[in-house]
């Protein structure tokens, strides 16, 4: 890195937060940290013992819990901290917080597009409360705008799938030469590939964040219709969020006399969300906005069909009837129509497992990693 260092900032990193963000963070950040001319800088709760690489500094946050005033101190603590090397050395922003209010940008610096601000601005989520609604747009028109600025002055754009790249080139008016996809992969020391095709049972599982924009509401809708016609099927939902969302879905659930067959566990490890992996046959989503999909990758290394939600990140993890389906939103009927052909189908759950199984072998950090190097270089 001609003896110069490249820091490597993010406000998300795992297992301090559980979001895919902070997994795709952790991911890439050990992965360049293998190599020399690298350091890390990442937000940590205050006065928490985390043990992490030594090559990352740590930055407390005494507002860790509340996310909107952390943002706002990460970015002061950060700014104030290496302020000094902003025109010496070279910075890799994670996510849009990591650079949220800067008072002046790095000299060399390059980011990484998760998702598309102007989408979650223009997308009204369902069960989100007016006020809560006008806030979350302001704050993401804002984040577009400043994005779209960053994106234009940055020395390189990152995106972690293909429908993403295309979608920010069109949005932002910006070089498509400028930006180059760098998939998510799989910790293959996680998330250990299944070995033999998946038995087909009738546990369906999701993954996610618990909130608003991954619509579970929507998908507890979905499931009511299928136990309509098959009473056998349950659901299982794995996902830490906040509590008042958790209650509404928690009341849906009881409203829809669905108590004894949708399963809710918070995240609390790897092991017990491994267990779920096995445990189900089909992976399902109703989100609403995904940059790629992490969880998919997951999903089909154990073997799970998808059924999801056309996506923006999501079409370039599923191929459609190949891996599993895309169906367009809101589609509640199709959505049900497709869970049942794949389970009452021996052959098709096998075919499509076994495609998922090896569509999963296409995405691997290591490759990721050594593309993102060359192009850091």
């Amino acid at each position: 890195m001609k003896n110069k260092i490249t820091y490597l900032i993010s406000f998300e990193y795992f297992p301090i937060s559980q979001a895919g963000l902070a997994r795709h963070a952790k991911a890439v950040i050990d992965g360049l940290l293998k190599y020399d001319g690298f350091q890390a800088v990442i937000a940590v709760p205050n006065n928490k013992a985390v043990k992490i690489n030594k090559k990352i500094i740590t930055i407390p946050c005494i507002f860790f819990k509340n996310k909107y005033l952390c943002y706002f101190e990460f970015s002061l603590r950060f700014f104030f901290r290496f302020k000094h090397q902003f025109y010496k050395e070279s910075f890799v922003f994670f996510s849009l917080v990591s650079y949220f209010l800067l008072p002046f940008l790095p000299r060399r610096f390059y980011i990484f597009v998760h998702s598309n601000e102007k989408r979650i601005f223009c997308t009204n989520y369902p069960d989100e409360n007016f006020v809560e609604r006008i806030i979350r747009k302001f704050l993401y028109f804002f984040n577009f705008q400043w994005e779209k600025y960053l994106c234009k002055k940055a020395k390189r754009v990152f995106s972690v799938s293909s429908s993403l790249k295309t979608e920010t080139v069109y949005q932002y008016r910006i070089d498509k030469n400028k930006i180059t996809v760098i998939n998510n992969g799989l910790d293959a020391n996680i998330f250990k590939k299944t070995l033999k095709v998946k038995k087909n049972t009738k546990n369906l599982l999701f993954v996610g964040k618990i909130i608003y924009r991954k619509n579970i509401i929507d998908l507890i809708k979905i499931f009511k219709l299928l136990t309509n016609i098959d009473p056998e099927f349950k659901l299982h939902i794995m996902g830490n969020g906040p509590q008042k969302y958790l209650c509404i879905i928690k009341e849906k659930i009881n409203n829809l006399e669905l108590k004894d067959k949708v399963f809710l566990y918070n995240y609390s490890s790897d092991t017990g969300l491994n267990k779920l992996y096995e445990k189900c046959s089909l992976f399902v989503s109703t989100s609403l906005i995904e940059g790629f999909g992490l969880v998919l990758l997951e999903a089909m290394n154990k073997g799970l069909p998808i059924i999801a939600y056309e996506n923006l990140g999501f079409n370039d993890v599923i191929v459609n009837q190949k891996n599993g389906y895309l169906v367009k939103k809101n589609d509640h009927g199709d959505f049900v129509n497709k869970i049942l052909h794949v389970s009452k189908n021996k052959k098709i759950f096998q075919q499509m497992s076994k495609k998922a199984l090896k569509r999963a072998d296409s995405f691997s950090w290591d490759t990721s990693i050594q593309k993102l190097i060359k192009k850091l270089l």
